[in-house]
């Protein structure tokens, strides 16, 4: 099922503008063969890309699915949330070749906030001048999978950004992989990630309406997240310009996301 989301926000000038819209592919399932100890093969994707300067419809709720009304899940598998294993590092790398002077602190503070609240490890592998693209994720499981690649560019360089109204400001695509054990049950996890930022887009790095909180809402749906009925939490589709972090709501899924969840062993 895919499933349309549709964010606001309120910027600093007053205008009630489009800023996020996500496709999710939730609980859409991938079986292939695998060998029996394993069983079969499972995949998944998630999609969200955050937006300004025009409406593209009009909002379509999501089924908080395990959440409640201040936080909701993108995916969910088993009667449980798609998330990233807690207790593996998550390394990360940036492209800001492209972008704001000042941007890689934006990326870095962004980052050591979600996993502060999630009781993840980020750890930064430096530098590259790879672009965001939707061929970077992996397509199927494998031995070793990249960094979460986040970065500045624009339609011309990028496909998750080309084609995109004027007000498109970023884009997330996750990919989640897993198996069924022999017993049925399906444990999955999150294993890659790809943030795409629009460098055309002149935001301030800091306060309300900026990369910082553009960057934190991305995390965000990079973490799992899906946005939530409670429209004063950062993850909310209507963002107001006021808001510059993490709300109560926000905090309370990611940390079911986190280690407080437990081990993912695959």
């Amino acid at each position: 099922m895919v499933t349309d989301d549709l964010v606001m926000l309120t910027l600093r000038a007053g205008r009630s503008l489009l800023v996020s819209a996500s496709l999710v592919a939730a609980g859409a399932l991938a079986l292939s063969a695998a060998p029996a100890t394993s069983g079969a093969a499972l995949s998944g994707a998630s999609t969200s890309s955050a937006t300004a300067h025009g409406l593209l419809g009009s909002a379509t709720p999501r089924p908080a699915s395990l959440g409640t009304a201040s936080y909701s899940f993108a995916s969910v598998v088993d009667s449980k949330p798609v998330r990233w294993n807690p207790c593996a590092p998550i390394r990360w790398t940036a492209n800001t070749a492209r972008g704001p002077a000042g941007g890689l602190d934006v990326l870095k503070a962004s980052v050591a906030r979600i996993a502060a609240t999630t009781g993840t490890t980020w750890q930064y592998v430096g530098p590259t001048t790879t672009v965001p693209t939707a061929a970077y994720l992996p397509r199927s499981s494998t031995a070793a999978y990249p960094p979460v690649l986040l970065g500045w560019t624009d339609g011309t360089a990028s496909d998750l950004l080309r084609g995109q109204p004027r007000s498109v400001l970023g884009v997330a695509r996750t990919a989640w992989f897993g198996v069924v054990k022999p017993d049925g049950r399906k444990v999955v996890a999150t294993r890659a990630a790809v943030i795409a930022l629009d460098r055309t887009d002149a935001l301030p790095l800091r306060g309300g309406t900026s990369w910082s909180s553009v960057v934190l809402h991305e995390l965000g749906h990079a973490m799992g997240l899906a946005h939530p009925a409670d429209t004063s939490q950062l993850m909310a589709s209507v963002l107001p310009r006021t808001l510059t972090d993490l709300q109560s709501g926000d905090r309370a899924g990611l940390t079911r996301l986190g280690r407080t969840a437990g081990c993912i062993v695959l």
